[in-house]
């Protein structure tokens, strides 16, 4: 018999994950409270925008293996992966995995496997998804296999990240963990290997915690690099050659919905163990403040207009969730300086603060009238970008976030250029090293 698999929460995540189940013959049932996408879904329509993702979505969707709707039904497989964010005060939200829990125990019986994919502080699934089994009647050890198994996706390789990567699955009890051991093994080429729902849970805050205390490190060394004169990429380059060395690249901050979200709630639960930890978080987010104060230095002032180059957290996605840029529009709004986003990919922009994005697919108009111009995302599009690509009048100040464009045109034009982890380079340092 075909087993039947409930997947609640269709995201970046959700959806794709639900769609490779189905093209192992199972019966999938997507849910998600999105009354739109879930419409798109059900006429055959991808509503994501990432490129491989869509093909296997809609082929899903057409052999009929995958079906869409805002309810849940009996099945034999939970899955609940919905977004965990954190409130203003850097907690963790939990709410979407309370009531995502308590909606899908309407349909749980006994023999049930329930699946937690959501990253979440260490405990969650003992707690909330046990309880929401408890109210219920059910005995979480006895009659369900209750699991904590978290993604390990790169949005841009969404689906092969998923196919591919080893797994960690985390029971509330062996048999549990075993069972989603062989689940995630049935359509996955990478292994699965079993430990505690307690175990998993760390192991995912600790895997995204690793990547932002190193680049909080690697920002760290740009800072140095900045305030001696030296180009931090030239010594990162040099310093990676050490056999155990792999320091990694600074930029303008970090974003998505994992690595600037997971390591607080670490913070949260163990704050006297977490120092390191928080302060990797506050340097990392004071990174688009630090890009906009070397602008105020080298002559920005306010009332003037500046084109952001980038919406995404990074490169060749439309995902803009968390991203770097939207800390930069909330420093230019408080400095008093206008704003147009560029971005080749997003079309929309879900931003926590008040101010809107001024998004673009137009780079000559942001960039028209601009005094300055902030390259945050390391799209293909600005990869070697020179100034022929403004098509226009030159503003006065390049500052790259990514170290992407080609910085001796644009100097040899007049505009200064101020990139990460290196000396701010003007017309006049070019006139310097002509000799006499």
């Amino acid at each position: 018999m075909v087993e039947k698999v409930v997947v609640v929460g269709l995201g970046y995540v959700g959806l794709p994950t639900a769609a490779l189940i189905a093209d192992k013959r199972y019966d999938v049932l997507g849910v998600d409270v999105n009354t739109r996408l879930v419409e798109m879904l059900q006429v055959g329509k991808c509503p994501l925008g990432e490129a491989e993702i869509i093909p296997v979505v809609e082929r899903a969707l057409h052999s009929g293996q995958l079906r869409a709707a805002t309810v849940a039904e009996p099945a034999d497989i939970f899955i609940i992966c919905v977004p965990t964010p954190i409130t203003t005060d850097k907690r963790a939200d939990l709410s979407m995995v309370s009531k995502a829990a308590k909606a899908t125990m309407q349909h749980v019986r006994p023999g049930n496997m329930v699946i937690l994919e959501s990253t979440s502080p260490i405990g969650t699934t003992g707690d909330i998804i046990a309880g929401a089994a408890r109210e219920m009647g059910l005995d979480p050890v006895i009659d369900l296999d209750i699991c904590y198994c978290p993604e390990r996706v790169f949005p841009g390789n969404t689906v092969n990240e998923i196919l591919k990567n080893d797994r960690v699955v985390g029971g509330l009890t062996p048999r549990a963990a075993m069972r989603a051991k062989a689940f995630y093994e049935s359509f996955c080429a990478g292994k699965a290997f079993p430990v505690t729902a307690a175990e998993a849970e760390f192991s995912k805050l600790m895997e995204n915690t690793y990547r932002d205390v190193n680049i909080a490190l690697a920002n760290v060394f740009a800072h140095i690099a900045e305030r001696s004169g030296i180009d931090v990429a030239k010594v990162i380059e040099v310093a990676n050659r050490h056999p155990r060395v792999n320091v990694h690249t600074p930029g303008p901050g970090v974003g998505g919905h994992c690595i600037p979200v997971d390591p607080w709630f670490l913070v949260e639960s163990y704050p006297e163990d977490t120092g390191l930890i928080h302060q990797a978080r506050l340097i990392n987010d004071a990174q688009p403040d630090r890009l906009l104060e070397a602008a105020r230095a080298a002559g920005l002032e306010a009332g003037e207009k500046v084109a952001i180059l980038g919406a995404a957290y990074r490169g060749n996605i439309d995902d803009a969730r968390d991203t770097p840029t939207e800390k930069l529009i909330d420093a230019l709004a408080d400095a008093g300086i206008e704003w147009v986003t560029h971005d080749p990919h997003v079309t929309h922009m879900h931003v926590h603060s008040e101010h809107p994005a001024n998004l673009t697919n137009d780079l000559v108009s942001a960039v028209r009238g601009a005094a300055a111009v902030f390259v945050m995302t390391d799209h293909d599009a600005y990869k070697g970008l020179k100034p022929m690509s403004f098509g226009g009048p030159m503003p006065r100040l390049v500052i790259d976030g990514r170290r992407l464009i080609d910085a001796d045109a644009f100097v040899a034009l007049g505009v200064t250029v101020i990139r990460v982890g290196a000396p701010v380079v003007s017309a006049s340092d070019i006139v310097l090293k002509i000799p006499a």
